[in-house]
């Protein structure tokens, strides 16, 4: 029960971080100095803020299932 609540858990964090840093790099690319011109923004969305958003989004749902079961 433990694992499959951990996993449950990662993967919310997953969505829920991913959809965060498409967000946070499509809404801030223009202060970040990046343009539109041939999906700039979009790529960098992609490529950069959905993985890191993803794994810091898994890592923090993890942890925050472990906490909560504890308790």
């Amino acid at each position: 029960m433990r694992f499959a609540m951990t996993a449950l858990g990662a993967v919310a964090g997953l969505i829920v971080g991913g959809a965060a840093g498409l967000f946070l790099v499509l809404s801030l690319g223009e202060a970040m100095g990046l343009s539109d011109f041939e999906g700039e923004k979009a790529t960098m969305a992609v490529f950069l803020g959905a993985p890191l958003g993803a794994g810091i989004g898994a890592a923090l749902g993890v942890i925050l299932v472990r906490r909560l079961m504890r308790a």
